[in-house]
């Protein structure tokens, strides 16, 4: 939302009139999830297009080439860094609770001064982060493209390292600027105004996308290394980074609007922000082995032309499902469940859980089955300029065909940490993203020795694997002696749906696609295959009385109504 009335449309926590019974019934209502979800999906749904545009734009001007490659890489590092190894998103999902405390006590400046307080310590670990990425990156680089497949001569010869390394120092300054957004959104996740967070990300994709049209229109498309100039690398980089810097100057004027000045402050001399450090030093380490996993990805696919461009086309469409379904509901859960675990509503918080984890689900699982049978058409799609060619399509096909199987773990580890995180346990997390890590890592190395034209889906698949496995092992440990039963009945009935509408939906496409050529008849049967899966499976779920679909619908209607809650 890009007003403050908008903003303000926002469930609150402001203390107007209400009851504790009305705020209690708010916080454990599955409508009540949904509709902060529907807030949060429809602007990440946003946001996360023009992120598919923005990955699409790259391939059409970078093309299949290791300068593709290149930048791929060194422009995803800052978000590895900072969300990854620095563990930016799950402190903010530990920094929520302990904003909740102060917010619901009318404490703004304690919330400012919790907030700044983390934003001081995560600036100082990035600084010495920072510069070991710089040196460390291009050598790894260089050690796993030994043995690659179709490495040009120029790229023996260190050209990729030496632009790896400018583009390394151009970027890097973007981790700081996400160590603002990260604050800023926990600050406004904490008031439950989920709208502007997931909205900015908007800004940062439309600026990059400026960028490569801008270094497409003066430099050529296509362009491999050596063959590039050092003002289109200057553009890459400057550019990129400007784009982050306007994103993070929306997500803390978000932050004001709450109520908080962001500012850094001393963190280290402040017990209450120590106390929530030391809670992080486990979410620290189980972000980092997920930021080893999608390094590895991009730094074995490095080993065919285009295949880095290729993997991240396709992990941007696995992430989709991902940011609009596991991600929102978990966002609304989690301050339902910080306060519900802090007022020992025990079997409130289960069923609140449980409930949340069926409805992201619920929406993940047909996702999973329409990006395998919908594989090909979205590849023809999203594929554009130098990446269309019968190479680039096959990796992005089969890419995001392997990855598809992993949706469902991923979207369990999500919303089963944040839980964990919701009752103060970070213990657990870890010790399942160990277990995911070992298989993903053990299987990507064995996929580096795949042929070329099987090098994209086999790493796709090993994360795959890797994702289910941690995610059925996290959910396991965290229920162990709940009642499962619901969950079981929403599990039956959602993989039934997502069976059954799988065949219409290929059929549908293929007559599509037969009968139309070029990317219109192919974009028409994406669109006409993915209607008819969404239709065929809400009717299923219509039939079979899924109270998620009751959730969803209840939702839609209500997303412009404003809880009244009180919290004093």
């Amino acid at each position: 939302m890009t007003t403050a009335d908008q903003s303000e449309q926002v469930t609150s926590l402001e203390p107007i009139a209400g009851s504790g019974d009305e705020l209690r019934e708010d916080l454990t209502s599955a409508s009540g999830t949904a509709r902060d979800l529907v807030t949060v999906g429809a602007w990440t749904a946003l946001s996360r297009g023009t992120g598919v545009i923005r990955v699409v734009v790259i391939g059409a001007v970078l093309g299949p080439t290791f300068l593709g490659n290149t930048y791929q890489l060194t422009n995803s590092l800052p978000n590895l860094i900072y969300y990854g190894f620095l563990a930016g998103s799950l402190f903010v999902s530990l920094l929520v609770p302990a904003l909740v405390q102060h917010i619901d006590n009318h404490r703004p400046k304690d919330s400012a001064r919790v907030a700044g307080g983390f934003l001081g310590i995560a600036l100082v670990l990035l600084g010495l982060l920072a510069p070991i990425a710089v040196l460390l990156l291009p050598e790894l680089l260089r050690v796993t493209s030994l043995g690659g497949v179709g490495l040009s001569e120029v790229t023996r010869d260190s050209g990729q390292i030496g632009v790896t390394r400018l583009l390394i120092l151009l970027t890097i300054p973007q981790v700081f600027l996400y160590a603002v957004v990260g604050s800023a959104t926990a600050v406004m996740y904490a008031h439950r105004r989920f709208a502007l967070a997931a909205a900015a990300p908007l800004v940062e994709n439309l600026g990059i996308i400026l960028v490569l049209v801008l270094v497409g229109m003066i430099y050529g498309t296509g362009r491999e290394l050596g063959a590039q100039s050092t003002g289109e690398v200057l553009l890459l980089g400057l550019g990129s980074t400007g784009a982050v810097a306007a994103h993070a100057a929306i997500q803390w004027w978000g932050a004001r609007r709450a109520g908080v000045l962001l500012r850094p402050r001393a963190g280290w001399r402040d017990p209450e922000v120590l106390v929530t450090i030391r809670k992080a030093l486990r979410s620290v380490t189980q972000a980092g082995l997920l930021a080893v996993q999608l390094l590895a990805l991009l730094l074995v696919s490095n080993r065919v032309a285009g295949g880095t461009v290729a993997i991240q086309m396709a992990l941007n469409f696995y992430y989709l499902p991902i940011a609009l379904a596991a991600t929102p509901v978990a966002l609304a859960l989690l301050p339902r469940l910080s306060r519900l675990h802090q007022s020992d509503s025990t079997g409130e918080f289960t069923s609140t859980f449980i409930e949340g984890l069926g409805l992201a689900l619920f929406m993940a699982i047909p996702a999973a089955v329409g990006f395998v049978v919908l594989a090909d058409p979205i590849a023809h799609t999203i594929a554009a300029g130098q990446m269309a060619s019968p190479e680039g399509l096959r990796m992005i096909a089969l890419g995001l065909a392997a990855l598809a199987l992993g949706l469902v773990g991923e979207t369990t580890f999500y919303v089963t940490t944040q839980a964990s995180y919701a009752r103060g346990d970070t213990r657990t997390p870890l010790v399942s993203m160990g277990v995911q890590a070992a298989f993903c890592l053990t299987l990507c190395a064995v996929a580096a020795f795949a042929p070329a034209r099987l090098l994209v889906p086999a790493i796709g698949g090993a994360y795959a694997i890797g994702a289910v496995i941690g995610g059925a092992h996290l959910f396991l440990r965290m229920s162990r002696g709940w009642q499962r039963r619901e969950l079981w009945g929403s599990l039956g009935r959602i993989a039934f749906g997502s069976i059954v509408m799988a065949i219409p939906a290929y059929f549908s496409a293929q007559l599509i696609s037969s009968h139309l050529g070029g990317r219109p008849g192919q974009a028409l049967a994406l669109v006409t295959g993915a209607a008819v899966g969404v239709i065929v499976y809400a009717v299923i779920q219509l039939l079979l009385r899924s109270p998620e679909f009751a959730w969803l619908t209840s939702g839609l209607r209500n997303r412009g109504k404003t809880t009244v809650v009180e919290t004093g």
